[in-house]
């Protein structure tokens, strides 16, 4: 059985937060009744309720009245350090009573409540990894952004998940979406447990050091909220991963490692950025790979189709070339995508590499560029092959200079659409 790894609550206090509007509130169900007796014996021990009360006022510079609501427990939350006050006025563990302490919020509105998170979890390691791969922190703002709406619904589930709040993920143009909210309790986790700075992280982000000490199972977790986020999963099957940070690099690297997930490394920087990759992918492969991305995102999704096939079927060419362009559609950098190729076998019925090419080329104005460029539609035929959308046979194209005969991969197109099997996607 794994060993709880205890996350300190009173080390959520940040003592330059001194305004009332800023402080960490907590609240539990017994709390009250826990520290009833603990402030009655300090108070004898400083000779009364009052003197007590004057202690606190003078020490933090309060109110006269919000000591007196603390000392007399007038209220069911309390500000986190007056209670880490009274705990070490005593020889009581934080532990002890952070046990009895069930949510946290800040004393400024809007006065939101969370569920205090006593302990490092899953999804937690989840969300923390998540931010140190593509999210935002600027004080009480949290901003985490993707291409993929299915990303930032399992952010969205594991915040749920862990501290008790729900927001709800918004798009923002055509090809992102995000999820942002003003929290001081979730940032100050983020800050004060897990060390994130406000402001630019991404070239001196880490594995924070409470979770590279735990068990591989929460750095798995860590991991799967990185890669998520951050690593590329593309038509040639292959798991990419490209960071301006070696440490948040090699700590992923670290985590593969110990996880028997083969991968390559670049040793030296390359234009600014640390790499890591896999092979091309087997069906073994890409299944321990899934193990590190969440369920039911879209490369978790692709990682699968890798291993079991195409499971969808469809009843129109018009529906099969929109399922595969959402998935694969034209990247930025790229001439050429999915769909471009499926059109062109079509209207060819029967054709090879070449020939393809240099169709491809004259209907979208490209100069062509030969054997290589060639090459390049390679991953855009093994899906269509997959897919059962093209058959592959090979032909001789003449002879050779030397000896021999040119074979060549013929790809011709199948016409019985309900033969096809597309990338299965939830609607």
């Amino acid at each position: 059985m794994t060993q709880d790894i205890k996350i300190d609550l009173f080390n959520l206090i940040d003592e330059n937060k001194t305004k009332p509007g800023s402080w960490m509130m907590a609240k539990g169900e017994k709390l009250n009744e826990i520290l009833k007796p603990i402030i009655e014996n300090i108070s004898l021990k400083f000779g009364s309720k009052r003197k007590l009360t004057r202690y606190l006022q003078n020490k933090f510079n309060l109110s006269q009245s919000t000591s007196e609501r603390f000392v007399f427990l007038m209220k069911d939350w309390h500000p986190l350090f007056l209670i880490k006050e009274i705990v070490d006025l005593t020889n009581t563990t934080h532990l002890k009573i952070q046990e009895n302490i069930d949510f946290l919020k800040i004393n400024n509105p809007p006065l939101k409540m969370y569920k205090a998170v006593k302990e490092l979890t899953e999804d937690l390691c989840k969300i923390v990894g998540a931010h140190a791969a593509d999210g935002t922190l600027n004080r009480n703002y949290f901003r985490i952004n993707d291409e993929y709406k299915s990303n930032l619904l399992a952010f969205k589930n594991w915040v749920k998940n862990v501290f008790g709040a729900e927001y709800v993920p918004k798009q923002i143009s055509e090809n992102e979406w995000c999820v942002e909210f003003h929290s001081g309790v979730i940032t100050t986790y983020l800050r004060r447990i897990f060390n994130f700075p406000s402001g630019v992280k991404q070239y001196t982000v880490s594995e924070p050091e409470i979770i590279k000490n735990a068990p591989l199972k929460f750095r798995k977790s860590f991991a799967l909220g990185a890669l998520t986020f951050e690593a590329g999963v593309g038509i040639r099957h292959q798991v990419e991963l490209c960071v301006s940070s070696k440490a948040f690099r090699d700590s992923i690297a670290e985590i593969l490692s110990l996880s028997n997930i083969k991968f390559i490394k670049m040793k030296q920087q390359s234009r600014g950025y640390w790499r890591l990759w896999s092979n091309k992918l087997s069906k073994e492969e890409a299944k321990k790979w899934m193990e590190l991305f969440e369920p039911e995102t879209e490369k978790w999704f692709k990682l699968r189709d890798y291993t079991y096939g195409y499971q969808g079927k469809v009843n129109s060419f018009e529906e099969a070339v929109d399922k595969l362009d959402k998935i694969y559609s034209l990247k930025s950098s790229g001439k050429i995508c999915l769909k471009d190729v499926l059109f062109a076998i079509k209207e060819l019925k029967k054709t090879y590499r070449y020939e393809l090419v240099s169709h491809l080329c004259k209907n979208k104005n490209l100069n062509s560029y030969g054997g290589k460029w060639a090459h390049s539609l390679f991953p855009h035929l093994d899906i269509l092959k997959r897919a059962n959308i093209i058959y592959v046979d090979k032909e001789r194209f003449g002879k050779k200079k030397s000896f021999g005969s040119i074979v060549r991969e013929v790809y011709i197109y199948n016409p019985k659409i309900e033969e096809w099997r597309i990338p299965n996607r939830p609607i």
